[in-house]
């Protein structure tokens, strides 16, 4: 069962949106970790997705120059040597398709032809620092998804966000209870970024939405890092 306090739960987490495996989102993510030293991550993954990314990067000779690695995993490689706790918010894959009917590619098919061409490189862009034109390119194709399958739309954005600003919310309520004092940072993909705020803005309105949307609440995933000391 939800159960939420009826406070701003943004006062405790910092978000970061991010675009999935480019390298300015890589070294946000360094930088977030380097200048806030958390001790919860909450990232935007599931646990196979989590367990894939980190098995694929151990054996690289790419590893710390790859561009296949994404800022998730970034951000747990970043934390180093450290006691901190990563959380996996999102929804599985799994259940992503089961709850679209497994409809989640069928949107590009159908995007209108003059549409599919104005769309621009969001890496590229996202790389040379145009962060606010991504996002605004970003806002466009989900309100053509919304207009032709809102279905969909509703499961990839709307869905989500609730699920994942739930589980970003219960874990701050889990640090209120143990007294923690530093913040949450919570690594998103930019689509998410506001809906999320306003959920966590508003903990009745999450709670109305998940009633709304017919979500289940589970907790998030706990991956626990533990320091190892030299002697």
């Amino acid at each position: 069962m939800l159960k939420l306090y009826d406070i701003d739960y943004n006062n405790y987490v910092d978000i970061i949106g991010t675009a999935h495996f480019t390298r300015r989102s890589i070294n946000d993510a360094y930088k977030s970790i380097k200048s806030l030293k958390p001790e919860d991550i909450a990232i935007e993954l599931d646990q196979k997705r989590f367990e894939r990314l980190n098995t694929a990067c151990l054996n690289c000779s790419k590893r710390g120059s790859c561009l296949g690695l994404c800022e998730f995993t970034g951000a747990a490689e970043a934390l180093g040597n450290v006691n901190a706790n990563i959380w996996l918010i999102d929804m599985t894959i799994q259940e992503i398709n089961q709850r679209i009917r497994n409809r989640t590619l069928l949107y590009k098919m159908y995007l209108p032809p003059s549409y599919r061409y104005l769309v621009e490189d969001p890496i590229w862009l996202w790389e040379k620092g145009y962060k606010e034109r991504v996002i605004k390119n970003s806002e466009k194709e989900m309100a053509t998804l919304r207009k032709i399958f809102p279905s969909v739309w509703q499961v990839l954005i709307d869905e989500r966000n609730a699920l994942m600003s739930a589980r970003i919310a219960w874990i701050a309520s889990k640090n209120a209870r143990e007294e923690k004092q530093s913040k949450i940072l919570a690594l998103v993909g930019a689509a998410h970024v506001e809906g999320i705020r306003e959920l966590l803005g508003k903990p009745l309105l999450m709670k109305h939405r998940f009633a709304e949307l017919g979500l289940p609440f589970t907790v998030p995933t706990l991956i626990r890092r533990v320091a190892i000391r030299g002697d």
